[in-house]
């Protein structure tokens, strides 16, 4: 990336492309991420030659390169996914509680799209929480801690014209309410619509997102990648917004694909060092990084405002 943006382009990219795979596939992207028994770990979004998915877990000690496994993880079908013929996709993972919880969206022929979330404490074993979100809505990020004593997750419910991101409350995981969407200011490279992304970073300043957000080219809906502060004691409200974007599709790997001109994050970790790693999809197809630091994405959202 030119300075004008925190983040850097790893030299590596794509870092997982399906020649890459143990398994035949035709697209890895949209993958979650997460710090697991000291390691990176990817639970990658994977599509055979009939565009079939699953999720396969993927291991690291430096961020870059992978050992993927090649038996696709157990992943339990609540009745009402078993009966629409449902397809999973675009997970995120956030640790709470001393477990990790799995949002995930939900195709159901004939339904639409919805959100259901599941658990696990060893990423071969997962439990079903609560039930399927109701159509049309996607991009379920659940933060890391609870807030006010409630569990906190940001959804986007859409219609055709697009949608932006809400935040909702829970008791229990289960009921969702006093929702309210994020006053984040349209501009002319985020009218679309929006959806968060990777699960939200706690920092001094507010709430550190990092979110996609769209725009009509007269060739191409572009994918672009942002970044917000959202209050801590209410994150339905907003600090501060940044007015640049900090990605957009410029390689050939995020400009050519099965969907051109996306750069998309379901994750995002920190390391040792406090390099930030965001990992993201180019144009529905591979796997990429991104780094930067926590702290050089609040500096860079509180010196652009929205």
């Amino acid at each position: 990336m030119p300075n004008w943006s925190p983040l850097t382009r790893h030299p590596s990219n794509p870092i997982i492309a399906p020649k890459d795979m143990p398994v035949e596939c035709s697209a890895v992207f949209n993958s979650a991420a997460v710090r697991y028994n000291g390691k990176v770990l990817l639970l990658l979004r994977v599509e055979d030659y009939q565009r079939k998915v699953n999720f396969h877990v993927a291991t690291s000690d430096d961020g870059v390169k992978f050992d993927v496994n090649p038996t696709p993880i157990r992943y339990p079908l609540r009745d009402v996914e078993k009966q629409y013929n449902s397809l999973r996709f675009d997970m995120r993972i956030t640790p709470l509680d001393g477990t990790f919880y799995v949002c995930h969206a939900i195709w159901m022929t004939g339904l639409g799209c919805s959100f259901g979330m599941a658990k696990t404490d060893d990423f071969v074993d997962f439990e079903a929480v609560g039930g399927v979100a109701l159509p049309s809505n996607r991009n379920a990020v659940l933060f890391p801690e609870r807030i006010g004593g409630r569990y906190c997750l940001m959804q986007r419910p859409f219609d055709n014209s697009g949608g932006k991101i809400w935040v909702s409350y829970s008791p229990d995981l289960r009921y969702w309410g006093d929702s309210l969407p994020l006053d984040i200011p349209t501009t002319v490279w985020n009218y679309s619509k929006m959806g968060a992304g990777a699960t939200p970073i706690r920092t001094p300043e507010g709430w550190l997102i990092i979110y996609h957000a769209t725009a009509q080219t007269c060739s191409a809906l572009n994918y672009y990648l942002s970044v917000a502060l959202l209050d801590l004691d209410d994150p339905r409200k907003v600090r501060t917004a940044c007015s640049k974007f900090i990605l957009q599709p410029e390689e050939v790997y995020e400009c050519v694909g099965q969907v051109p001109n996306v750069v998309f994050t379901c994750g995002a970790v920190e390391m040792d060092d406090k390099t930030l790693n965001v990992y993201y999809a180019g144009a529905d197809s591979v796997m990429c990084l991104a780094q930067t630091t926590v702290r050089d994405l609040v500096d860079f959202c509180l010196k652009n405002p929205l």
